[in-house]
Formats: C-alpha cells, structure tokens, sequence
C-alpha cells in the first residue's frame, strides 16, 4: 500500500526545479491513496523540497485536499472559481483567461506540463480515464509522462482506446470514486426558461447545456427527443434516456453529478477530449446545433460576461464563447443565452460589463427571459441595443 510518505518520495525522484506538473482535473481529480492519504499533500511536500515547481490545473469542481498553493513557485489555473477560489488568494497563483476549445493549445506552448499526474481507471488489464478525458489525452499523445493512481471504484466512460502503459507508471491506488454533487432541482423560473427555449429546438437537434438548474429543466422537460453535444454531462440525461427523449449515444468530455449519473455512464464509450467535444468544425456542421447558456452579464449588445462582477469572481470562461460561436455558425443551428430578468435582486443586464467579455455580442442569436425572448438574428447594432433593453424593461 502507497503512503502519503512514499508518495511524495517517489515524486522528489522525479521532480526538478524549473519542471512543469499538471494534475488532471473534473470529478475524478485526484484525491487520497488507499490509506486515505492526500496525494495533494504529498505533491505539495514534494514541490516545496525541490522548489521552482510549476503547477497547471484545469476546472476543477472540488478542492484538492491538502495542496498547498505556496508550495509551488507558480500555479497557473486554466479555470477559476469552484475548486480553485482559495489557490487563486496565493500571491504566485493566477487565473489563465482562455476558452477551453485553446486549452490544447496553451498545453502544448506557453503551458506544456513535463509530467501529468492523474486518476486512471482499469479495465481487463487495460488502463484508461473514467470521469473525464478533457485535454489530457492530448498531452499524452504529445508525449507527456503520466504518473497515475487507480481508483478500484471509478466509472469508465471514455470512448478513446485504452491508454499506452509504456507512458503510465502507476504510484498508486485508492477507493474513492469521483467527487459526488448531487444536483439542485430546478425552481419555477428555470421551468419557465427552459420551456421558452425549447420552443427554438427541434426534434432531433444536438443540444448543447451547461450544469445547473437551467439545464435540468431543459432536459426535463423536453417533449422531443434530442442529441445531447456538450461538454458536461450531468444526472438529467439518465432521466433523459429513461423517458425515451434521449437519441443516440451522448457526447461530452466531462461527467458530473451524483452515483446516479456515475453508475449510468460506467462502461458506456462517451466521453472525449475537448479537442472533439469543443471543436467548432465539427459542431457546427450537421444536425442543428443549439447552444443554451447563461450569463452574469450582458450588455445592451448582448456582449456577455460569464466570470463575475467587478472583482469577485465566480466562474470562468469555460466553453461558453465556443458553443456560442457554433451554435451561430451552425445551419438551422443557434447560440441562446437564457436568463431570469432578476436574480438575486439584480438585472443581468448593464451599460457596461464589469468585466471583460467572455463571449462576444455577434456570436448571440436569441436572448431569452421567463417574460419573453429578443431574436437577434439579422439586426443591427441599433436593432439589438432596441430589442435587448425592451426585452428587460418588461
């Protein structure tokens, strides 16, 4: 059995300064050893004997136990919020403001780790990723060493071939499954929202949703059955599938959720990289693509800011400008941005975003309230300041 002790003695061996270490993200980061050790402390320890380590972390909806940011020389984080609030309070720690179809980019340039360390999963003698691929089956078919620990417990749901063992040394094992979220069940507005929508959706269109209340309601309440072509995948689409709304095989490259989506996704061959799930190409080419996303702003334009306000932040940019930019791009296809006309007291909608954009305003088809919906197809600027302020002045 691998320690916490021998785990990070096994990774001083191979850490220098100066190198590059990215930790693999989503729900199935890792988290403990089989003893219940924290595999975030033993690289944190590692880190600070070596000193100069470099750390990338991807989204991560959870904290990583027992890492210890100010071990590190820098952390650049390709996400912020949820599970990296606390590691972005550290001087060296910084927010990396990217798309997540780039991510691939950034890692093989001005990011390129040296070494991923990450959960696996194993299957008739054959190692593969379970809860996620995102963009670290790309690393290591660039080459990048991977240093694994495999969770005994873990779903399997990626589509891809069992990984290369001569890349993947295995430093350790554990029970503890992926992070369990159990969803928030939508209230009346996002009901209200979701039936709005899904006016705009045909049957048989490929549907793009974020997590949330918001897309709970849309796969809920669907009357048609619907491709689903995102990059999360959450509890709703089991319910999906049980009332026969769900066609064809779904496609994402993370899950979240609770065992019910776990327990769902375990052998079936869904996920992939984001180099295919965020992939404009392929998205807006085909069936009709319909992108529903939300935001935290939104400008008279429809310029939309999805991080935050002013200086708190809440969550990244993430795949919202992609899936907006191929739901405009796709043939009978469209990006809608849905929101309540209040939360929290407050109207999204503002003279001037607090922030810069995440998506830009030309990439905005539809923007949709529980009160009614501003189609922005074909307008001007002139039109859309018009249709937008009327839209949340109901």
């Amino acid at each position: 059995m691998t320690t916490q002790a021998g785990l990070a003695a096994t990774l001083r061996e191979v850490l220098r300064p100066g190198i590059t270490v990215a930790m693999g993200d989503g729900v199935g980061a890792v988290r403990t050893l089989d003893d219940g050790a924290s595999v975030g402390a033993a690289l944190s320890a590692a880190a600070r004997d070596v000193d100069s380590v470099r750390l990338v972390l991807g989204w991560l909806p959870a904290p990583v136990a027992g890492l210890a940011a100010d071990a590190f020389g820098e952390v650049a984080a390709l996400m912020p919020g949820w599970g990296v609030r606390d590691v972005l309070r550290t001087p060296t720690a910084r927010f990396v403001p990217t798309r997540v179809s780039a991510f691939g980019a950034l890692l093989s340039g001005a990011l390129r780790p040296d070494l991923l360390i990450t959960r696996l999963v194993e299957r008739d003698g054959e190692l593969h990723f379970g809860t996620e691929v995102s963009w670290q089956r790309e690393l290591m078919a660039a080459g990048v060493p991977v240093l694994a620990i495999v969770d005994r417990t873990a779903p399997m749901a990626s589509a891809l071939p069992a990984l290369n063992g001569a890349q993947v040394t295995v430093v350790g094992r554990t029970v503890d499954g992926p992070v369990r979220l159990a969803p928030k069940a939508p209230e009346a507005v996002h009901d209200a929202l979701a039936d709005a929508v899904l006016r705009f959706v045909p049957a048989g269109a490929r549907l793009q949703y974020g997590p949330g209340q918001l897309g709970t309601a849309l796969l809920n309440r669907t009357t048609v059955p619907l491709q689903i072509d995102t990059g999360l995948l959450t509890d709703a689409v089991v319910d999906l599938e049980r009332r026969g709304m769900l066609a064809g095989t779904p496609s994402a490259t993370y899950l979240m959720g609770s065992d019910i989506l776990y327990d769902w996704a375990d052998d079936k061959r869904i996920l992939r990289g984001i180099d295919y799930t965020h992939d404009l190409s392929r998205l807006s080419r085909g069936e009709p693509f319909i992108a529903v996303n939300t935001a935290i702003e939104i400008d008279p334009y429809g310029q939309i800011n999805v991080e935050g306000v002013g200086d708190k932040v809440v969550g990244g940019i993430g795949g919202h400008p992609d899936y907006c930019a191929a739901g405009a791009m796709s043939r009978g296809g469209l990006s809608i941005i849905a929101v309540p006309s209040v939360t929290n007291g407050r109207s999204p909608l503002v003279e001037q975003l607090s922030r810069p954009a995440s998506t830009p305003a030309h990439d905005v088809d539809v923007i949709v309230t529980e009160s009614g919906q501003a189609d922005l197809r074909g307008a001007d600027w002139s039109q859309r300041r018009h249709a937008i302020t009327q839209l949340f002045s109901r």
